[in-house]
């Protein structure tokens, strides 16, 4: 009796869905080449966890902008023509379902038009109800977030029909857990209440460049307040060295205005026991004067003038001291330290790091497995990551990183790829990134889950990733 009674109700639900008329429709099986495209990418594309799906009509295919508009989240694109949500309803799992993902955004335009054929606004609020209750069936808990169909000038005269069918999904938004509406009318209209024209395309529909531009704003700050930005550290390489005189604490301090997270530094031990901060064994490219560090004496190499190399308003600056580095960082903030002689200077490195009392972090990092295990031997409680930028050297030693205590690695930005990254995942190591001066590579490194970049131009990179 039970069984029957399930059954049922099976049958009144199936006959009830709101898709049921739509399901066998040439118009709605028209779309299944480009949604077999989709299962083509998802099969031979590999997308971070973290990523957020866009999915829709032809306003997120045509949105060429998209991964640079929504950095530093990651996007999965897959916007279809001008489909519907009825189209969408239809195959929604076979879009969301393969993907694990941090939020769901949705932008779909062409149930009302103005057409004959128009859906009410009831029939639009219904079909999104059922297309979500899809979608939590494989994500019962990620974010979705609807966003408003956007006042245009081709279909202004079918607006108060749009606006009522985005009003009616705004309420069931609000009514539900983890169910968004993100609204963008007001900034589409003028002071006289109708669409601004220079936001769209010559067909008076689709967002021109302009356009995008406001949308996404929009967007990404709304998703922001629900989806936290992926955290990536930006590390000033050997400062702000693109503009002030490399390893330096001028540069320390300019890297810390310009919104690094933390500041590398190289170091050397001097002939008298002193850590130096220099990225070169001699000191005859930033000086001009030829002194190998480790046969001469601290008070020699502080005479040189590393800055003048730069520019003239840095004339003077000094070789630092490795704790005269430190007295730059910020409460909170990381220096860190890249070994680039050998284990000998650890046990200074250790005794100035004590003495340094300062509320800050120390990561430690080197090219020479010998040294930098020794390193995190001496420092077990500080990360301690080996440094390498040559593919073969990466293949040979990457099974011994885990096994010296390291905490992971740190590629050149060049030999990153997804391969790489599987690896360095698939043993639960962390990664980072250098040098990278590029916002588009910065970006791509962000999208393959590295957690930090170090470049030359911090306020570059953040301005890119964060838009601050």
């Amino acid at each position: 009796m039970t069984k029957n009674i399930l059954i049922l109700i099976l049958l009144i639900f199936a006959a009830c869905s709101p898709v049921k008329k739509y399901q066998s429709t040439p118009e709605v099986q028209g779309w299944e080449d480009d949604i077999r495209k989709f299962e083509q990418l998802d099969e031979t594309e590999k997308y971070p966890g973290n990523s957020i799906l866009f999915t829709g009509s032809s306003s997120i295919r045509l949105w060429s902008t998209l991964e640079k508009d929504m950095a530093p989240y990651n996007v999965i694109q897959r916007g279809f023509g001008g489909s519907k949500l009825s189209d969408f309803a239809v195959y929604a799992r076979r879009i969301v379902d393969p993907h694990p993902c941090s939020a769901v955004v949705i932008f779909i335009a062409n149930d009302i038009t103005g057409s004959e054929n128009d859906k009410t606004p009831a029939e639009v609020a219904a079909l999104f109800k059922y297309s979500l209750s899809l979608i939590r069936k494989t994500h019962p808990s990620t974010p979705v977030f609807w966003i408003e169909v956007t006042p245009t000038p081709l279909r202004w005269k079918a607006w108060p029909k749009i606006r009522e069918a985005n009003s009616m999904i705004q309420d069931f938004c609000r009514k539900h857990e983890n169910t968004y509406f993100i609204s963008t009318s007001t900034e589409f209209l003028n002071p006289e209440g109708t669409p601004i024209r220079q936001y769209f395309r010559d067909d008076k529909l689709h967002l021109n460049e302009e356009g995008y531009k406001v949308w996404s704003g929009i967007i990404k700050n709304e998703i922001s307040k629900v989806v936290p930005y992926p955290e990536v550290e930006i590390i000033g390489h050997r400062g702000a060295s693109y503009i002030a005189p490399e390893n330096t604490v001028a540069s320390a301090n300019l890297a810390w205005k310009l919104g690094a997270d933390a500041v590398e530094c190289d170091i050397y031990l001097s002939s008298d026991g002193r850590i130096m901060v220099s990225h070169d064994a001699n000191t005859r490219r930033m000086s001009g004067q030829n002194h190998i560090i480790k046969e001469t004496p601290s008070v020699e190499l502080r005479k040189l003038d590393v800055g003048g190399i730069k520019s003239e308003i840095y004339k003077g600056e000094k070789m630092p001291f490795l704790e005269e580095l430190i007295q730059t960082v910020p409460s909170g903030k990381e220096l860190v330290v890249e070994i680039k002689c050998g284990p000998e200077v650890i046990p200074q490195l250790q005794k100035t790091v004590k003495e340094s009392s300062r509320d800050i972090k120390f990561t430690f990092i080197g090219f020479d497995f010998n040294t930098i295990s020794k390193a995190k031997e001496a420092f077990s409680e500080n990360p301690c990551y080996w440094l390498c930028s040559d593919s073969a050297l990466f293949q040979k030693n990457i099974g011994l990183v885990k096994g010296a205590g390291l905490n992971g690695v740190s590629l050149g930005n060049k030999i990153i790829n997804l391969k790489t990254v599987a690896q360095v995942k698939d043993l639960g190591l962390e990664l980072f990134a250098w040098t990278v001066d590029d916002p588009v590579e910065a970006k791509r490194l962000v999208a393959l889950g590295v957690k930090g970049i170090t470049t030359n131009r911090p306020d570059v990179i953040r301005e890119a990733l964060y838009g601050k």
